[in-house]
């Protein structure tokens, strides 16, 4: 019950450092994750597919988004090296005591303890994601194929106290004959979402404003982790092995509403997930978690003057990811100067209503080189966390 019980004080307190947008996109992301009302035509198909329609008269060009990477991390309490400190003080120890070098003991039991101790409360989080999308040009119905695919999870270090205890009560002099495994564990919660689908949209004409709608159907992949090892055998990487994780595909559908009421105005609404669904993790400890998706419904607004942009969106309803965890719910605001004709530069900053993630700045810059090519890069940071987001795409 306290290796439970300290499992779910620490997850909560790692969780919410996680980011919530299911997709990486570089411009996107330099904006503080906004694009309901501001998305380019390659990036539309991740969040709101109706934008396509009010970019297909503008150009008859068909864009390829390939690839996008992206990632955030958060390992302020360096988790993984402390874990691969302890190790080595534990082989130290189990190789002094095989060998009776009563110096190395001692030596080694130290430094065991103060492994462990150091490793008490912390907490690791990481984010990663890739992407790709084809935007093809037709006027009676803009569409766009796209993938994508997200993982965000958390690492915690679990201590036993009675390890502590044990260790430090061992006589160098009269040691026991062999070590046993620790108590302590390193446990390794995530959770992935692959989409793979079709964005189609349709310009419509009400009381003579201009308004589309839009719709992806796409075929969507959950896989959850949950890998949990005793921390002189935990191995951060073995998290993602067929034996701790689970998976289910489905059926999914996002949808999206787009509206001019001036050519620089735009007004957006977009609802994605809107089937839920609820993945259980492998069970290990005796515990298990589900990973939930859940309908996310935002409202964006963005003003775009000739040579400038300016962006806003705020999520309708907050979202929980792993059931009984905090929810998070973001206000988004961002900014794009296009300073040259093939040098923009981007602003943004990303606020949860609940108070339970972290604010987090980010910038970006995007380049284009010549007609047909362009690079964008973002990076962001929050209170001990950091990112990267890089893409290119190619326009035909």
């Amino acid at each position: 019950m306290r290796s439970i019980a300290l499992l779910v004080f620490s997850l909560l307190f790692a969780i919410s450092s996680q980011a919530s947008q299911l997709y990486f996109e570089a411009r996107s992301n330099s904006m503080g994750g906004t694009g309901v009302a501001s998305s380019n035509r390659e990036g539309a198909s991740f969040i709101n597919p109706a934008l396509l329609a009010i970019y297909a008269p503008k150009t008859n060009k068909f864009s390829l988004l390939l690839p996008v990477v992206g990632v955030e991390l958060d390992d302020s309490d360096e988790m993984v090296d402390k874990f691969d400190s302890l190790q080595d003080s534990y082989d130290g120890l189990e190789s002094a005591i095989n060998g009776s070098d009563t110096d190395n003991i001692e030596r080694y039991r130290d430094d065991l303890v103060t492994d462990l101790t150091s490793l008490k409360g912390s907490t690791a989080s990481f984010s990663a994601g890739v992407g790709a999308a084809l935007v093809i040009p037709t006027q009676t119905v803009p569409m766009a194929i796209f993938y994508k695919s997200y993982i965000d999870g958390v690492g915690v270090a679990d201590i036993a106290q009675s390890d502590i205890d044990i260790l430090s009560s061992l006589d160098p002099s009269n040691p026991p004959t062999d070590i046993a495994d620790l108590d302590s564990q390193g446990i390794v919660l995530a959770g992935a979402v692959t989409d793979f689908g079709v964005a189609l949209s349709f310009p419509l004409s009400i009381v003579n404003l201009p308004v589309t709608i839009g719709v992806s159907p796409k075929l969507q992949r959950i896989d959850t982790y949950h890998y949990t090892a005793n921390a002189n055998n935990f191995d951060a990487d073995d998290f993602d092995d067929d034996r701790y994780r689970n998976d289910e595909s489905m059926f999914n559908l996002d949808l999206g509403v787009a509206w001019q009421p001036t050519d620089s105005l735009t007004v957006g609404l977009s609802a994605r997930n809107l089937i839920s669904n609820t993945v259980t993790t492998e069970e290990a400890q005796g515990r298990k978690f589900e990973y939930r998706i859940e309908p996310l419904v935002t409202a964006g607004v963005a003003y775009d003057w000739s040579r400038a942009t300016l962006t806003a969106d705020i999520d309708l309803v907050d979202q929980t990811r792993f059931t009984d965890f905090d929810s998070v719910q973001f206000l988004r605001v961002g900014g794009e100067v296009k300073a040259t004709s093939w040098l923009s530069l981007r602003m943004g900053y990303r606020h949860d209503l609940k108070d339970n993630s972290v604010d987090v700045y980010s910038f970006g810059t995007g380049f284009a080189i010549g007609q047909a090519f362009k690079l964008d890069m973002t990076g962001s940071y929050g209170e001990d966390a950091i990112g990267a987001v890089l893409q290119t795409s190619y326009h035909f």
